[in-house]
């Protein structure tokens, strides 16, 4: 008989990547730097000297939203992340309208982070050195980035990724250090972390929606459960991880950075031409001041990479089920990795960057985004939450705070939060993203409608398929909290 041949790897590659690695790719989606250089005047301007408190306050949304979604991801791993939870633990059809709304964000992330670092870059050379920067090119650049780095796959990535994550995070936490030690009209002030100093609640209640906006982000985790080390007990970690990790930073560096401003002048840095943040470097670190422009340019970098990653495994496991053509679940022989899909997103990242910025302005494009990337989210993690409560609901393991309570309280909060980010519509353009959601959704609609019709619904059975070859846990495993569990 002839030799059996060896056994190839069909799938991506399993054990790539560690706790840390995960970690810092949920950290690296979120963007800590340029959250805090231009989400956070954007806050400022609206909670008034309350920011800090308003960021307090989505951290511990995101929070209570992470740690029944972790009980899930240790139940149903899969490159596919919320796509597959919905598919798995509701319907396949509400799945695949996760995977369509999924369009407003992480795929189109490094589009409107590229376009507005390009434009933070033209305006910042310009004023300080005499030279403009095109940004349109910093968006083309990128995205040859992002191939050779998807490409190589999600080893690398890790690696760059903690390099890019931990500078922007020491250097956006120093400057805050400087700001409390060196106060700005006021002196040392802990009414940033108040919510009493809001002009209104409605002005804190938006405060809080667009705090939500810059911590989203922390699911990024959940789609590399197939290449990660022990994924049921590395992957919800992760996900609780980058929440603490980025909420404490955002509360934090807010606050420095409020102080060192002036909590008497909350006005000027809401409205400031420049970014408050560089303004404080400049005035603390003379000519050093550069190093934050650096930490956005990390910042921007890695929020790239780590939505990069997430796309193309949805990509990817989108192909593989089905629900995409076959031809984007093909795999590099050597890094197996999705090539298909990194190409696709490459051309995603450049049609929206630069169509985006050519039609509305690449400063308005990452605002745009983010209206419409928080409207998306509502519904995401509201369906994620609720699969959590029906999943566990008649098992014998069920956690009535976990698996029912948390994740009641969280989607009632980010339905208020909807509510509010839509009523009233912001002013145009800003305000026409839930709109482009809604017809999106509808085109959506009308995509799972006509295949109904058409009786081609066989990619839908196979939806949400999870990873097969791991082991289910034991007893003893299921007993411990995914979260908190000791490690082998």
């Amino acid at each position: 008989m002839p030799a059996k041949a060896p056994d190839r790897p069909s799938g991506l590659k399993a054990g790539a990547v560690s706790v840390v690695g995960v970690t810092v790719q949920s950290v690296g989606l979120i963007g800590p730097a340029i959250g805090a250089l231009m989400t956070t005047p954007f806050i400022v301007s609206i909670a008034g000297t309350s920011g800090a408190f308003a960021f307090l306050i989505g951290f511990l949304l995101m929070l209570v939203a992470a740690i029944p979604l972790g009980y899930l991801a240790r139940e149903i791993p899969s490159a596919g992340g919320y796509y597959t939870y919905v598919s798995r633990t509701l319907s396949a059809r509400l799945g695949f309208m996760v995977s369509w709304l999924w369009l407003f964000y992480t795929p189109v992330a490094p589009a409107f982070n590229l376009a507005v670092l390009g434009y933070l870059l033209d305006n910042t050379l310009k004023a300080h050195f005499g030279f403009g920067f095109p940004w349109w090119l910093g968006i083309i650049l990128g995205a040859v980035f992002l191939v050779l780095m998807g490409w190589r796959g999600v080893e690398l990535s890790a690696k760059a990724l903690m390099i890019l994550a931990g500078a922007e995070i020491a250097i956006m936490v120093a400057l805050a250090v400087w700001g409390l030690i060196v106060p700005g009209d006021g002196g040392f002030s802990v009414a940033p972390l108040s919510p009493g100093n809001a002009p209104s609640a409605n002005a804190l209640l938006l405060g809080i929606i667009f705090s939500i906006f810059a911590i989203t982000g922390w699911e990024g985790a959940a789609p590399a459960a197939e290449e990660t080390v022990d994924p049921r007990r590395n992957i919800p970690r992760a996900l609780v991880a980058a929440v603490v990790v980025t909420g404490v930073f955002f509360v934090f560096v807010t606050w420095g950075l409020q102080v060192g401003w002036g909590v008497n002048d909350a006005a000027g840095f809401g409205s400031s031409a420049e970014s408050p943040a560089l303004v404080l470097a400049q005035k603390f670190w003379g000519s050093a001041w550069v190093i934050v422009l650096l930490a956005l340019i990390n910042s921007v970098l890695a929020v790239a990479v780590a939505s990069n990653n997430v796309s193309t495994r949805m990509w990817y496991a989108m192909a593989r089920s089905g629900s995409l053509p076959q031809i984007f679940a093909k795999l590099h022989d050597r890094y197996r990795t999705p090539v298909n899909a990194v190409v696709l997103q490459a051309i995603l990242v450049i049609v929206v960057g630069i169509g985006g910025g050519a039609l509305i302005g690449p400063d308005k494009e990452f605002f745009f985004f983010g209206l419409a990337l928080t409207v998306v989210m509502v519904f995401v993690y509201s369906l994620g939450n609720i699969g959590v409560v029906r999943f566990f609901w008649r098992r014998p393991d069920r956690k009535i705070v976990v698996h029912v309570i948390l994740p009641v309280v969280s989607t009632v909060a980010l339905l208020a939060v909807g509510y509010f980010s839509v009523v009233p519509l912001p002013e145009k353009p800003i305000g026409w993203a839930p709109v482009a959601v809604g017809v999106w959704a509808l085109v959506g609609i009308l995509i799972l409608v006509v295949m109904r019709a058409l009786k081609h619904e066989e990619w839908l059975k196979r939806a949400g398929d999870s990873m097969s070859e791991l082991e289910p846990d034991s007893a003893e495993d299921r007993a411990g909290s995914p979260i908190i569990a000791e490690a082998k």
